[in-house]
């Protein structure tokens, strides 16, 4: 009978873990995909996102330098937007990153410490684009994505 409440117990822990840690998606909240207002992209998917976070596309089809912006590792926004749009958790997110520095790879995006920093970060750049919120959103800024539910959608 201990046995099986060590097992138990061994695959509860991470579970509750990974909920006091929060998620944005957990709460359901919608997180706002946001580029400058100059950006002539109305509506940017996975495929469009993925390689400009990853920093392996540097401009946008108009030929504006792209300039991606982060939350903190430990922000659950962040850690949503990874999830999915790179398709990785936080941990795979952070191997990339060594990776890529050891091979001599693009720096990762622009980290900055808050949403007000990211919307205020978009705005004031034609090239950048970040993610908020849905709720923070301001007419600074133009949502070309929804994140909700674990999914990408058009705005």
């Amino acid at each position: 009978m201990a046995t099986r409440r060590t097992v138990l117990l061994s695959l509860l822990l991470p579970l509750a873990e990974l909920t006091r840690s929060g998620s944005a998606a957990a709460s359901g909240e919608v997180i706002a995909v946001i580029v400058n207002k100059a950006n002539p992209s109305a509506v940017l998917d996975r495929d469009e996102l993925r390689p400009i976070f990853q920093t392996t596309r540097k401009v946008w089809p108009s030929g504006e330098e792209a300039f991606p912006i982060n939350l903190p590792e430990d922000s659950p926004l962040r850690n949503d937007f990874d999830h999915v749009t790179l398709g990785l958790d936080p941990e795979r997110v952070a191997r990339y990153w060594v990776d890529r520095k050891v091979r001599g790879g693009a720096r990762p995006p622009v980290r900055v410490s808050t949403s007000a920093a990211v919307l205020k970060a978009v705005a004031s750049k034609p090239g950048a684009v970040g993610y908020v919120r849905l709720g923070e959103v301001n007419n600074t800024i133009k949502v070309v994505a929804k994140i909700s539910d674990g999914k990408l959608s058009a705005p």
